[in-house]
């Protein structure tokens, strides 16, 4: 988790410098990956691009934690409306949306994702909630009458190691989130680089004239595939 987290400062890092002089250079010394259209160092922005969906990723999964913790801790109402939602997939309610409203921007698109991930974190965490929730330490809190705050102080170190399990899965699925709408298009417009923005310049090009930007752009999906089925495979129970 720390890792990931890492890359939260990675939002605040400036947009690469353009140098449309140098654009579609191939590959060689300085650049590694050759420059794109822009003349942007491939390299930089494939290491820009993903790190700045990572620090996404993170923001959008601290979020859903904190969401999905909030509804395992309150009373169980409007069940039958949040199961509605969480029996269709995040993307199949945000693509057409974002399809409607003509893309979203970082902001909106991060609490949409955040907001619908929680959905879908609540079961997992209201499990392992409710046999402490029905024990007798949550129950002398309340007998004993002690307020709201002493009470959060006292079980969100507890309540926070409770989530930790469902941060890789979760953070996996933010990702893609971002990187789907970019790369159909929908997501925030081209002044913030990330890498669905990223693949959806360079994956067309791959069966034609494919650079070696977009060649590890893609190597970069399959190994984050790779390990996004290895963390499945691993805790096939917490798989949100």
């Amino acid at each position: 988790m720390r890792w990931r987290c890492a890359f939260l400062l990675a939002l605040f890092l400036p947009e690469l410098p353009l140098d449309p002089f140098n654009a579609d250079l191939p590959v060689g010394l300085p650049h590694f990956l050759g420059t794109d259209s822009l003349g942007r160092d491939g390299l930089l922005r494939l290491l820009h691009s993903g790190a700045r969906s990572f620090g996404f990723a993170s923001a959008v999964t601290l979020g859903s934690l904190t969401l999905g913790l909030l509804w395992a801790m309150a009373e169980d109402r409007f069940c039958d409306a949040r199961s509605a939602l969480r029996s269709l997939p995040s993307l199949l309610l945000l693509i057409p949306l974002a399809a409607a409203f003509g893309g979203f921007g970082w902001v909106s698109l991060a609490l949409l994702l955040a907001a619908l991930q929680s959905l879908h974190l609540e079961p997992a965490l209201r499990a392992r909630m409710d046999p402490f929730r029905r024990g007798s330490a949550w129950a002398m809190n309340t007998v004993l009458g002690a307020p709201a705050l002493h009470r959060m102080k006292n079980w969100a170190p507890w309540a926070f190691r409770q989530t930790l399990p469902l941060f890789p899965t979760t953070w996996m699925a933010a990702l893609w989130g971002e990187a789907t709408l970019r790369l159909l298009g929908l997501g925030p417009g081209p002044q913030h680089d990330s890498l669905g923005l990223l693949l959806n310049e360079e994956l067309p090009r791959l069966s034609t004239d494919g650079t070696a930007l977009g060649i590890a752009s893609l190597v970069l999906v399959l190994g984050l595939a790779l390990l996004s089925t290895r963390l499945s495979t691993r805790h096939p129970k917490e798989v949100v």
